[in-house]
């Protein structure tokens, strides 16, 4: 077989790019907001912060935040600070 002369040489080890976490569990999302994991399946329940559902079993679900509806929540509840009046 033979090589082109300007054939690159094959890098012996590459780095796979570390792959940002997109879900996220619910101990992580509260850790995140600072509240209880309670108040975090409150948000949940009232339809304020989505979920993917990873079924293990019968009856029993394991849920996850994705990452990027965590980002949307915090932005629809950011508020401005009104400006002190002197």
């Amino acid at each position: 077989m033979a090589v082109s002369p300007d054939a690159q040489p094959i890098p012996q080890h590459i780095e796979a790019p570390t792959m940002p976490a997109r879900l996220l569990s619910i101990p992580t999302v509260a850790a995140a907001l600072d509240v209880d994991r309670r108040t975090v399946y409150r948000f949940i329940a009232a339809g304020d912060l989505p979920v993917v559902d990873l079924r293990t079993g019968p009856g029993r679900s394991r849920v996850r935040v994705p990452a990027a509806s965590l980002d949307e929540f915090l932005s629809r509840r950011a508020v401005v600070m009104p400006t002190a009046r002197r």
